[in-house]
């Protein structure tokens, strides 16, 4: 058997699997308790029209649609109470995203495919506000305070925190300012008093505090300093110790990471990198000698879905092959792979679905 395989990862797709493919028709599905969980159609073996999905209370928790197969990306969700909890409308062409609150104030909205993104407070302020392209945070990403004046604005260039970045005191003042690399700060960085007062002046190295750092006094004058070698103070001061400063990750949501894959930053590197991994794990430990016995040829192939949960463990959840040595054998390929970091979206992690496609050719 010579084979070859294309291995696809696509990230933060929400997929709707069945056990096995219903009739054509209505479809129901139940909580153990007796109510009803789903109920839509299916045409051609496909979900297809419009679908709801309920709280185990009754409430609607989901109204969504397919269109041969495809769930559209218009959607609306609901609170237990009935309350609206997020939706994505299609408004002259474009996909709008936005989520509530449970008192009915908008905690964000964005442009789903590259453009805005804002979340608020519950009370309705403004907390942050930044820029995507594709997936990837670009340009300025702000955080407000609660009375809505800047508390922080960082520069990202493809997802990575790259340019300036400045803290402001809450009365608008500036706190410091420096610039970033890569996720990383680099060069200089002057921090300040209230008043503008100049306080501390000094350079980093890959994100560590680096050669001379300086202190004055209110009239400008230097009144200490304290050598660093790559984070290191050279001569310790036991009255002073200086801290790195943490620049907020404005990132909402991160794929999960393989292990090796940390040292990327962008979700477009991290799938890149994810997708390298998998592909050699299946490439290294397939054992494609089962087309000798099992009578496939031509191109044939095997679509997986797994999920990552939010401990960071594998999961498959459906595996379709045209043989079942070749589903039993996915089966152990996949047991193969290492437990990951988890995903986040804002903030807190989440569970992520995979779908790989395996397409091989059997000689």
């Amino acid at each position: 058997m010579k084979s070859f395989f294309s291995i696809i990862i696509i990230l933060f797709v929400t997929h709707f699997s069945f056990a096995q493919s219903p009739p054509d028709g209505p479809y129901k599905n139940y909580y153990n308790s007796g109510e009803l969980k789903v109920e839509g159609q299916f045409k051609n073996g496909k979900p297809d029209g419009n679908w709801k999905n309920y709280h185990e209370n009754g409430q609607v928790s989901t109204l969504y649609s397919y269109e041969k197969g495809k769930r559209n990306m218009v959607f609306r969700s609901f609170y237990e109470d009935g309350t609206l909890q997020s939706k994505t409308e299609e408004i002259n062409g474009e996909y709008l995203g936005s989520g509530f609150y449970k008192n009915g104030n908008l905690k964000y909205e964005r442009q789903l495919k590259g453009g805005y993104f804002k979340t608020y407070l519950e009370n309705g302020s403004l907390e942050i506000e930044a820029n995507y392209e594709g997936n990837e945070l670009s340009g300025e990403w702000k955080r407000y305070y609660e009375n809505e004046t800047l508390e922080w604005l960082v520069e990202y260039k493809n997802g990575s925190k790259d340019g300036i970045y400045k803290h402001f005191y809450e009365n608008g003042e500036l706190k410091l300012e420096g610039e970033l690399k890569n996720d990383k700060k680099e060069g200089q960085e002057k921090r300040y008093l209230p008043n503008n007062i100049l306080e501390w002046k000094g350079d980093y190295n890959k994100d560590r505090l680096h050669n001379t750092w300086i202190k004055f006094d209110a009239n400008g004058k230097k009144v200490e300093k304290i050598k660093y070698y790559y984070g290191s103070a050279t001569k310790p001061n036991k009255t002073t110790n200086l801290e790195s400063t943490k620049v907020p990750d404005g990132i909402l949501e991160r794929v999960a990471i393989y292990p090796g894959c940390e040292s990327h930053k962008s979700n477009n590197a991290l799938k890149k990198c994810t997708n390298q991994k998998v592909n050699k794990i299946i490439l290294e430990n397939f054992d494609t000698s089962l087309g000798n016995n099992i009578g496939l040829t031509g191109k044939q192939r095997i679509f997986i879905k797994f999920e990552v949960d939010i401990y960071g463990y594998v999961s498959i959840v459906s595996i379709k092959a045209p043989h079942h040595a070749l589903r039993i054998e996915t089966e152990r390929v996949m047991g193969k792979l290492p437990r990951f970091k988890p995903a986040m979206q804002f903030g807190k992690v989440v569970k992520m679905p995979f779908s790989i496609p395996i397409v091989f050719v059997v000689n």
